[in-house]
């Protein structure tokens, strides 16, 4: 499985954050825009490295992203 440098940094960040961040945290250290950050996220879940899971944080709702397996 070949993951470009930006998704790297991606499983980096969430690595050095103890497994979990909300996407918006990523999407701001990593500098990426809000689509890029979503399909990157939406790329590394479907090949099994994070899940995301929808967390209600008072009326607002958060992706929270958690890494699936050690790096």
């Amino acid at each position: 499985m070949l993951l470009n440098e930006e998704e790297r940094r991606f499983l980096s960040y969430l690595h050095l954050r103890g497994g979990s961040a909300y996407l918006s945290e990523i999407r701001r250290a990593l500098n990426l825009p809000h689509t890029s950050a979503w399909r990157m996220a939406r790329r590394l879940s479907n090949l099994g490295l994070i899940s995301i899971a929808k967390v209600r944080n008072g009326r607002r709702e958060l992706l929270k992203v958690l890494l699936r397996r050690r790096l």
